[in-house]
């Protein structure tokens, strides 16, 4: 069984793992989809405002001013750090109306996003020179951008033909002629959505939600089913030991009655036929216990001396058990002999069973109770084994060994007669202290 059960366990593990790796699979799939449509959404919305750089470009450098800058770069008139304290004073200045206008397309969306273009570099065709080191920022909006997108790229190729003194310029016949200067520039856009992995998440929350849902109940379902196959395997196991032991049982006295019987063929004997008669008895009382709930006996209340000669027979039978009972001859007990017998008989060898050698019994009313306590000073059991020991052919075990005889039926009995009186059972034990059954049984 324990084999069986392990690979169960790891049979269901690694399908469990195998459906985890599907749906996150899935959900990653759906999340990078999702993601893509935002972004190309978001694209096709700022590809309006790239196509129409004149929009923010006017306000910033318009070409033929850039072009200017730039002749002026080259030919040393002005620094690097002047065309970039120019581009940066301009884009001061767009900032805000640039967020404000990117803003009043994406706000109804519910994107946050951030814009940027920027010259990456620029370069005199002429000698072949590059005028920059780093990018310059050509607009932007506010706010940082941690993983930028890029939008767009391009190059933008500008000439421009400028007059040129051939002389020094105090020289009074000095002369001009036209120089050509060509410059080439590469641009780019970038955006970033900064809460795209929360406009994911929400459109793929209930998705999420109900995988995760599934995941559940399935490692529940699994679970229920393990406990549900794991206590069919143990009432197997406890209805096969159930017949063995009544085989066991049936064997001596089959025999007996073999024997006797071929010897009352040869010769009748009077002491033969009380030995089959004292067999047959205890094969009845052998098979009794299979049928004692579906008995129906007339509701008549036991007698005090019933009571008496059930206890008294049954201390005759246990000579080497020291008994304490209690006085209980004007009790009125509201239950017939054959129930009030299967309780208090089963009780009391079930705590033999386990190693009583001091019995307890205590019979008593308390107003329109009756009660019925059997203590005694056996091995006890552990907490863990009480809610099982009322289920039918139950029987504690250690290390897979029954820890006595018998067909695991006394106590179900029991529960079987209290349930039918609508009484209740409250059982108290500990390890090597005792054990104590009080039985409460309402009656008018």
């Amino acid at each position: 069984m324990e084999l069986k059960s392990k690979n169960y366990i790891y049979f269901f593990t690694i399908l469990f793992v195998i459906l985890i790796g599907i749906q996150s699979y899935l959900l990653l799939n759906s999340f990078q989809l999702k993601k893509r449509e935002i972004y190309s959404l978001t694209k096709e919305k700022l590809g309006k405002i790239d196509e129409t750089d004149a929009l923010f470009d006017n306000d910033l450098l318009n070409n033929q001013d850039a072009t200017s800058y730039y002749i002026q770069l080259a030919q040393k008139k002005i620094t690097l750090a002047t065309l970039e304290n120019s581009y940066a004073d301009k884009v001061n200045k767009t900032e805000k109306a640039l967020t404000h206008y990117v803003d009043s397309l994406f706000s109804p969306l519910g994107f946050q996003v951030r814009l940027q273009k920027e010259i990456l570099q620029i370069t005199f065709q002429n000698a072949q020179e590059k005028l920059i080191k780093k990018p310059i920022i050509v607009y932007k909006t506010s706010g940082e951008m941690t993983h930028p997108l890029e939008l767009s790229s391009g190059t933008w190729s500008t000439e421009k033909t400028v007059k040129q003194l051939t002389k020094e310029q105090s020289t009074i016949t000095a002369e001009q002629e036209d120089k050509q200067y060509s410059f080439l520039v590469l641009r780019r856009s970038t955006f970033e959505v900064v809460n795209i992995n929360w406009i994911v998440f929400k459109k793929l929350a209930f998705l999420l939600f109900n995988s995760t849902l599934i995941l559940v109940a399935l490692l529940f379902l699994f679970y229920r089913t393990y406990q549900n196959l794991k206590q069919q395997q143990k009432k197997i196991s406890q209805l096969h030991d159930a017949v063995d032991n009544i085989s066991h049982e049936l064997k001596t006295p089959i025999a007996t009655l073999k024997v006797a019987l071929k010897t009352i063929q040869k010769q009748p004997d009077p002491t033969i036929l009380a030995v089959m008669e004292r067999q047959v008895e205890r094969l009845e009382n052998t098979l009794q216990p299979l049928h004692e709930s579906d008995k129906t006996d007339a509701d008549i209340p036991i007698t005090f001396d019933q009571v008496k000669m059930i206890l008294a027979d049954f201390k005759l039978a246990h000579p080497h058990i020291k008994f304490d009972i209690n006085e209980f001859s004007t009790i009125e007990i509201p239950i017939n002999e054959s129930d009030f017998t299967t309780i208090i008989v089963n009780l009391m060898n079930n705590s033999i069973k386990y190693g009583a050698t001091h019995l307890s019994v205590s019979i008593s009313t308390n107003k329109n109770l009756f009660e019925i306590q059997v203590r005694d000073n056996g091995i006890g059991m552990a907490l863990k084994e009480i809610p099982h020991i009322f289920e039918k052919f139950y029987r504690i075990q250690k290390n897979n060994i029954y820890d006595s005889n018998g067909l695991g039926l006394g106590l179900y009995l029991v529960n079987t007669i209290v349930g039918r009186h609508q009484g209740k059972i409250d059982v108290t034990s500990k390890i090597n202290i005792g054990t104590t059954f009080n039985i409460i049984i309402p009656h008018e």
